[in-house]
């Protein structure tokens, strides 16, 4: 009684294998993301990438680092393995790229009633990026990688990662409803009443049971609250777990764009009216056609364009330095 009448009909007509309780972490994702489908006309791009100048900047240069002597060798092998993982190079090649354009690393108030609502053009770039768990996508949170070297950035993602595959993600999922929902009692903003229910209605019946596997692990190598909001942009490298040239993804407001950044291959291109092979990526980004337009992010593919073809702007890039 009371059910949905077309689940109402599968359930009777169907054949159920299983029935899975969804969980809180599964529950706050559903309930973000149904809300961005509602409220966000999402609208995309798509960019391929020749990335054979990297590629040959890598192999170029973990040869020399081979031979060198002056740095120790935990700073080598640091810096071979960001040569043979390009994930920290495209999240800081992004958080580059959103400096030359600020309007697509901003958040926007939309209130058509009141006052035709606000842009905020954010002077922090926070990229948030995703991390498969047992539990789904955690996405933590990488605080202005622009104004950082690649090393440390790389050393940040891979202390985040490993934070977030011993995280209880239901357990991080209640302690931020909790950081939101005071906001917006402070705020007097009731509209987010079904997201307080489904906290409390959690935090009363729960149906979560605590993974054993993570009930030891001690504080401090769990993410916290901080690591996880107040991103402005979001990063799906789909190309580290699966072959895939593009994705489609989905903005998690209040961010006004994602980019889905699929897998590295080979792919015929046409260089000196030659068909040869090249080393390709794919990124795909969604945006909010609310705050802008698509003109708005040529500007951006171009300077991503620019620290592809000549990624010694990344990688020997130190605080300081121009951007």
């Amino acid at each position: 009684m009371f059910q949905d009448y077309k689940i109402a009909y599968l359930l009777k007509h169907v054949k159920v294998r299983e029935a899975i309780p969804l969980s809180f972490s599964r529950q706050s994702v559903s309930y973000m993301l149904s809300q961005s489908a509602r409220s966000i006309p999402h609208a995309g791009g798509v960019v391929h990438y020749d990335i054979t100048r990297l590629m040959e900047y890598a192999r170029e240069t973990s040869a020399e680092l081979k031979k060198d002597r002056s740095e120790s060798p935990v700073e080598i092998r640091l810096k071979l393995a960001i040569r043979k993982n390009f994930s920290a190079f495209f999240l800081k090649a992004i958080a580059h790229s959103l400096y030359h354009t600020p309007t697509l690393n901003s958040f926007l108030d939309y209130r058509h009633w009141r006052n035709g609502g606000t842009l905020y053009l954010a002077e922090d770039i926070n990229i948030s990026y995703t991390v498969n768990t047992k539990f789904g996508v955690i996405k933590p949170v990488i605080p202005n990688p622009h104004l950082k070297s690649i090393e440390t950035v790389a050393s940040e993602m891979r202390d985040l990662t490993r934070r977030s595959r011993k995280t209880d993600a239901n357990e991080l999922y209640r302690r931020a409803a909790v950081t939101y929902i005071k906001t917006a009692l402070k705020q007097l903003n009731f509209k987010e009443i079904r997201g307080m229910w489904m906290l409390l209605r959690s935090l009363l019946w729960g149906r979560d049971k605590p993974d054993p596997s993570l009930i030891d692990v001690p504080e401090e190598q769990k993410l916290q609250v901080s690591d996880l909001l107040g991103a402005t942009c979001t990063l799906a490298n789909i190309g580290m777990e699966t072959t895939g040239n593009q994705t489609i993804t989905v903005i998690t407001p209040p961010e006004l764009i994602m980019f889905g950044l699929g897998d590295l291959h080979l792919a015929p291109r046409v260089v000196d009216n030659q068909v040869v092979p090249r080393h390709m990526i794919t990124l795909f980004s969604t945006f909010d056609h609310r705050a802008f337009d698509g003109g708005t992010l040529f500007p951006f593919f171009g300077h991503f364009r620019n620290y592809i073809e000549n990624p010694e702007k990344i990688y020997e890039w130190s605080p300081g330095d121009k951007i």
